[in-house]
């Protein structure tokens, strides 16, 4: 029972900071990734989840700071260009994700 309670009590967290349009299970899941190791790539999130690259791009971004289409970013992760490999992309948390984290897990990496 007490995992169930603190399941839902990150869940909650997360929905209080990211739109309602941002919530689904794999963003959590991503979000979840991110914290694990950080900084990391897209790739070894498509690699380490097992979505679909195009999938983990579209949650990336929904939970970057830029978003895609009508929908806003959630602003909890940040997406940089290597500069060592151009094709790649390093992603590590924004202020406003390490809090969320803290929130959501009770401790900060």
């Amino acid at each position: 029972m007490q995992k169930i309670n603190t399941l839902q009590k990150q869940i909650k967290e997360f929905q209080n900071v990211v739109d309602n349009s941002q919530t689904s299970i794999n963003h959590m899941i991503v979000f979840a990734a991110i914290c694990q190791e950080q900084p990391t790539t897209s790739n070894d999130l498509h690699k380490k989840l097992g979505f679909q690259q195009s999938t983990t791009n579209r949650l990336l971004h929904s939970l970057a700071d830029h978003g895609r289409g009508n929908v806003e970013g959630a602003d909890v992760i940040e997406i940089k260009m290597m500069t060592e490999d151009r094709r790649h992309r390093e992603i590590k948390l924004t202020e406003k994700g390490k809090k969320l984290m803290t929130k959501m897990f009770g401790a900060k990496k």
